[in-house]
This record gives structure tokens, sequence and C-alpha cells, in this order.
């Protein structure tokens, strides 16, 4: 057997690695757990959300229209 040179950087990398495999083996299982839940409150916040983000889509609607017919070619 061979000894490799082992660098400050590949300890923290499999460090790094190995938070986010688990964080996501914990979110997929959450996710499972919790679905009847999760479910719930994205059906009773999604009119929620659709009333703030309309304010929005009609702002950034008027200012593209705005912006076209103020460098509109004749």
């Amino acid at each position: 057997m061979g000894y490799q040179l082992i660098s400050v950087w590949s300890i923290v990398r499999r460090f790094l690695i190995g938070w986010v495999v688990v964080l996501g083996i914990l979110v997929v299982v959450s996710c499972v757990k919790y679905w009847d839940f999760i479910m719930a409150a994205v059906t009773n916040n999604i009119w929620a959300f659709f009333y703030g983000m309309m304010p929005v889509v009609i702002i950034a609607t008027v200012i593209v229209h705005m912006l076209k017919d103020v460098f509109k070619r004749n």
C-alpha cells in the first residue's frame, strides 16, 4: 500500500461533501414524512403567493413596454 499526500483542501472537500449528502438525505426523509403538512401549507398559501407576485409581474411588464416605447425606431 502506498501513502497518498492528503492536503487540507481534500479534507475540507470531503467534509463538505459529507454534509451535503447528509442534508440531502434529511430533506428527502422530511419531505416523505411530512408530505401531508407540506402540501397543506402549499395549497393554503398558493393564493397569497399569486397575489404577492402579481404586482411584480405588472410592474415588470409596464417597464418593459415603456423601454420598448422609448427606444422604438421610427
